[in-house]
């Protein structure tokens, strides 16, 4: 909630910045001057409050959904403590700080940024006052004396309320201040094993490419080893082939010869036997 020392952000353990009363009332002022950034429709707070992150360099810093928290509690603060009037109790003698700027601004009664910012000029000395004081002070009558018995118990109950409405927006600050936390740790988890898995998808693929290559190199080997032996085979059939058909050529013409001679050896005798 806001405190005088301001609110904490931690991611882990490590503290990142701190929320004061000076961007609670930046906030305030820039809410009620760009509501027509805020027409409704879905993701329109969302994406406005990204502006406001942007404009006052907080980025890095708060996101966008805590902001739009902020907000929101500020404005059902609002909302409960203006109930508790409306059931007869007085606001204005309410220890929350921020009644009076808030209630204006929801109001409609600012209409400009430099009217708001003239009602959160007094807030430091709220400040020192709230922090001097007990929690949540009861004022003293004009005249000096205690007002009726009814009254005060009236005052008592109301700030007993309210008391309570502190406690509750203590603990909703807390709680979203955790699952802030909380889904930053996750986001970073999540990063880190989106990160490890490119890392083991990008080491299977170069082991994959690696494997393809040696692969295709033993391919490679194997074919040309595969080449050079059906190529020494057909060198070694041609040979083979060659061989025999002069072997071949060789017996048939000594067969041919042979026969000649027998001829001539035929014919001789023959001519002989006539003379």
């Amino acid at each position: 909630m806001e405190s005088g020392v301001g609110l904490t952000l931690e991611v882990g353990s490590t503290t990142v910045f701190k929320w004061t009363d000076a961007n609670t009332a930046e906030l305030i002022v820039w809410r009620v001057s760009n509501n027509s950034l805020f027409t409704g429709k879905k993701n329109t707070a969302l994406r406005a409050f990204e502006l406001f992150v942007k404009e006052k360099r907080l980025e890095g810093k708060v996101t966008p959904a805590w902001v739009k928290k902020k907000w929101e509690n500020l404005r059902q603060k609002y909302k409960d403590i203006k109930s508790l009037s409306m059931m007869g109790g007085d606001p204005l003698v309410t220890p929350w700080k921020w009644y009076a700027v808030m209630d204006q601004a929801l109001s409609g009664e600012l209409t400009m940024a430099h009217s708001l910012l003239s009602n959160l000029s007094n807030l430091s000395n709220l400040t020192n006052l709230s922090s001097t004081s007990s929690p949540f002070p009861v004022p003293v009558s004009s005249s000096g004396q205690d007002g009726p018995p009814a009254k005060k118990r009236k005052e008592q109950y109301w700030l007993a309320a309210l008391q309570e409405l502190e406690r509750r927006q203590e603990e909703r600050e807390r709680r979203a201040a955790e699952r802030e936390e909380e889904r930053e740790r996750r986001a970073a988890d999540r990063e880190e094993e989106r990160e490890r898995r490119a890392a083991e998808r990008e080491e299977e693929r170069e082991r994959q490419a690696l494997d393809r290559e040696k692969k295709r190199e033993q391919e490679l080997l194997s074919r040309q080893e595969r080449w050079e032996r059906e190529l020494q085979a057909r060198e070694e059939r041609r040979e083979r082939e060659y061989r025999e058909r002069e072997e071949r050529r060789d017996r048939e013409a000594a067969a041919r010869e042979d026969r000649l001679f027998k001829l001539l050896e035929t014919f001789m005798s023959k001519q002989y036997n006539t003379n």
